[in-house]
Formats: structure tokens, C-alpha cells, sequence
């Protein structure tokens, strides 16, 4: 740092890992080893310190601050770079088979970003921001590419992806009265986010999960929902006789069926067909917009906080309105099915009831992707601070809390704010996991 004004700072550092393959590609070999190099920088500049605002009076600070780098992720498996064997006992006699198919070639993942921001403050610290505009690239992705099956495996772990992730964040205080017994904060905080596939090992690849399918293709978002658009339900035969539409076994579409858009076929064109040529991206579990709104009011020793929070423009799979709605078997099922299609003419959004659903009215599709965003009052406090010592305490605060209380959406089940698991792939899935309890809290913290 110079003068408190010019800011620079650097960092370059070698990871070794024992995930990475012995080959592992972009790498150096330091005593034998494969080791990742890995790099940061950043520079800033005070402009608020400069001769030419030292009459802005009103100006706290505005800084200027660009930050690059790249890191590493070995997150690729504990031993799937490594060739070892795996025991098996079979007729009493135990043998050793290849466990996997080693890649020696398994490499880190790697992140690189440029990050662009300012700071802003302005009227004694009564107005805050920072604002940062960035763009993530990560590449050398591990993906899991099929293999010829007389390998005696199913894929074969590889580095072959790069996805793009760039947006806007903004974080912003301001203090809207300042008398000595009334205070009025805001704080909020806003972020953009658009991802997007940028190259994949044979330009695409699917995976099928518990009810349905997640494709990363090129040009789009990564872990998007593929499926079939659904367009609603012939109300009458003379209806589905015109479509002309067979399932990809053949079997004639008929009144009180799903309607599925005829994209695509082996030859580029629609063939009446709905197979696998027809599925799309039908969602993202990625959302647009993202952050929260914090307003916080202080009369003399009392205060109160009431805190937001929003999603918006991700999609949600609701896989437990498919188990409830699908009428394919002698599960139970929901009273939404009171509405399936039963007579000829009857204008409806819910298939027939067919046994093991030979026509796949219930394959996964659009009907199933529902809207996730939501407005969540996630939190309300009321506090009281004694004025006084509190018994042998210097300080006490008493306060009483609300969690969870209300949300605003459109989602037709429990909770669109849900975690299956931490892997990428289930995110915007719903498995129907308990939904998240309101709570009450009342309690003090006290100091010495």
C-alpha cells in the first residue's frame, strides 16, 4: 500500500494432491510429483484520497478495486485417477478385479476470475455500497464419459467441460433517519447470476435421476431439466385422430392423453413421433435474481428487525406431485386427480388414469416443472436493552424471535427453499423433504 491510495497485492501458490493422476495434465512436477499452480492478484485505488474531491466534504470514500485469479478444485474422487483392484469372494474363492478404469491424466479443476468493483460511501457512512461485476470461468470439468461395454465398466472419469458464470453483486446500507431516540436502517443485498455451458465432450451430456433428466449441452445452463413440453390433454379421440401423434413404441395417442410437442425427429423435422428426438431443456434450477432485504428500527432501548429474503427465475421438479398425480399404479394419490379426464369433451389439464402407463402420459415433462421463485419473511426480532447492570451483568438484551413465518409463491409444494443433497445435480429437485418449521424463540444474552 502507498499513501493509503494505490493498493496492490499477489499470491502464487503449488498444491499437490493425491487425487490427481500421476500424468495429471497442467501440472508441474515437483520431486516426482504432479503439483497444481495457482495464482492471485489485485489492485485498488482510494480515489476519495485524491486532491481533486478533497473539497466533497460529503464523501466518506470511493474505492476502486480489481481482483483475477485462479484457484483449483480436487474434488474429482479419492482414488479415480489411481489404478487399483477390488476384492470379490465368489464360490468361496476370492478373486481380484479392476475397481476402475484409471485416468492418469485426471486433473484439477480450475477456476478462473476477474472481479470488478467500488465502493461507495457518502453523508457520514449514512449511505453504503459496494458494487462487483465479475465473471467466473471453470475449466478441465469433471465429466464421466462413456466407454465401449466390453471394458466391464460404464464410464470413465475425465476433465472435459468449461462453464461460464457471470453477474452482478450489490450490497447497499442506508440509514433513512438518524434522530438521537429513532434510528431506520435499511440493508440489502442483490445478485445476478447467468451460467452457461460453454464446451462438453461430444457437445452434450444427459443424466437421468430419480424421475427424471438433467442434460449439460452447450449454449445453455449447466444441470438444466430435459424433458418433454406438455401442451395440455385431447379432449376429444377426433382431436388426438388429428394430431396423428405414436409413442416411441408405437402406440397411438388418444382422447384424455397428454399433448407433447412433436419437435424433432431422426431427420431434423417432426415425424409424429414422440421419442427422445422430441425432449428439450424444459427449466433451470439456476435463479435470475437472488439476496435480501434487512430493515431495522431502534426507539430508545428497543429494536426491531424484519428480515426478507427472494428468489427468482429458477425452476423447480416436483417430483412429489409426480408420485401423487402420475395414476399409473395402485399408489395413492392426490385429490388433484379428482380432475383426470374422463369423458369425451371434458376440458382438462389431467391425463387419463392408465395402468402402467403404456403411453407415458406421466414421462417427465413439462407438467412437472413449476416456477420456484419466492419472497420469504424470514425473520422478525424484537429486542429490549436494560439501561442498567443486570444483576452481576454489565449488559442484558432480551429478545424474542419469529422464523420462517410467511411465504409468497406460487409452488404447489411444501417448500420451494429445499436441499436433497449437495451435489449439483439434485439442486431444484424435490424429493419432498420436510419443509421448514416455524419457529419462536425467546431468550437474553447478557455480557460481563
Amino acid at each position: 500500500a502507498f499513501r493509503d491510495k494505490y493498493m496492490l497485492t499477489a499470491g502464487l501458490s503449488a498444491d499437490g494432491s493425491s487425487r490427481v493422476g500421476d500424468d495429471a495434465a497442467n501440472t508441474v512436477s515437483l520431486a516426482g510429483f504432479p503439483f497444481g499452480l495457482f495464482y492471485s492478484g489485485g489492485a485498488g485505488w482510494r480515489i476519495s484520497g485524491e486532491p481533486f474531491l478533497s473539497n466533497a466534504t460529503w464523501l466518506e470514500e470511493l474505492k476502486l478495486r480489481v481482483t483475477a485469479g485462479m484457484t483449483g478444485n480436487d474434488n474429482i474422487g479419492e482414488a479415480t485417477a489411481t489404478n487399483y483392484y477390488q476384492a470379490i469372494k465368489f464360490r468361496q474363492t476370492v478373486g481380484l478385479y479392476p475397481a476402475v478404469l484409471p485416468n492418469t491424466r485426471l486433473s484439477y479443476e480450475t477456476i478462473g476470475q476477474l472481479d470488478a468493483g467500488l465502493d461507495f460511501s457518502v453523508l457520514g457512512n449514512r449511505v453504503r455500497s459496494s458494487l462487483d461485476v465479475y465473471r467466473s470461468t471453470s475449466n478441465n470439468l469433471l465429466i464421466l464419459t462413456p466407454v465401449d461395454a466390453f471394458l466391464g465398466e460404464q464410464y470413465r472419469s475425465e476433465n472435459g467441460g468449461t462453464i461460464l458464470n457471470q453477474g452482478v453483486e450489490l450490497n447497499a446500507f442506508v440509514r433513512i433517519i438518524d434522530n438521537p431516540s429513532f434510528k431506520w436502517d435499511i440493508q440489502t443485498s442483490l445478485s445476478m447470476l447467468k451460467n452457461e455451458v460453454t464446451s462438453i465432450k461430444g457437445g452434450q451430456m444427459i443424466s437421468e435421476i430419480q424421475g427424471g433428466t438433467i442434460v449439460n449441452m452447450e449454449g445453455q445452463p449447466a444441470n438444466s431439466f430435459y424433458g418433454y413440453l406438455f401442451k395440455g390433454v385431447y379432449a376429444t379421440q377426433e382431436e388426438a385422430d388429428a394430431a396423428g401423434l405414436v409413442n416411441g413404441r408405437d402406440v397411438h395417442f388418444m382422447a384424455g392423453d397428454a399433448i407433447f410437442e412433436d419437435i424433432s425427429g431422426p431427420g431434423g423435422v417432426p415425424d409424429s413421433v414422440i421419442n427422445e428426438y422430441d425432449r428439450t431443456i424444459i427449466g433451470s434450477a439456476l435463479p435470475d435474481y437472488y439476496g435480501g432485504i434487512s430493515n431495522r428500527f431502534t426507539y430508545k432501548r428497543w429494536g426491531l428487525n424484519v428480515f426478507l429474503q427472494f428468489v427468482s427465475g429458477n425452476e423447480v421438479f416436483n417430483y412429489l406431485r409426480y408420485e401423487n398425480e402420475k395414476m399409473s399404479d395402485l399408489s395413492n394419490q392426490s385429490t388433484q386427480v379428482l380432475d383426470r379426464w374422463q369423458y369425451q369433451g371434458q376440458q382438462t389439464d389431467v391425463p387419463r388414469a392408465l395402468w402402467d402407463d403404456p403411453i407415458g402420459n406421466a414421462a417427465f415433462s413439462s407438467r412437472w416443472i413449476e416456477d420456484g421463485s419466492y419472497m420469504r419473511v424470514k425473520n422478525i426480532t424484537l429486542s429490549y436493552t436494560i439501561p442498567d447492570e443486570f444483576l452481576a451483568f454489565r449488559y442484558a438484551e432480551f429478545y424474542v424471535s419469529a422464523y420462517n413465518i410467511f411465504i409468497l409463491s406460487k409452488y404447489l409444494g411444501y417448500d420451494p427453499e429445499f436441499s436433497y443433497s449437495d451435489s449439483q445435480i439434485h439442486q431444484g429437485v424435490d424429493y419432498g423433504q420436510t419443509p421448514q418449521a416455524r419457529q419462536f424463540i425467546a431468550g437474553i444474552r447478557i455480557g460481563l
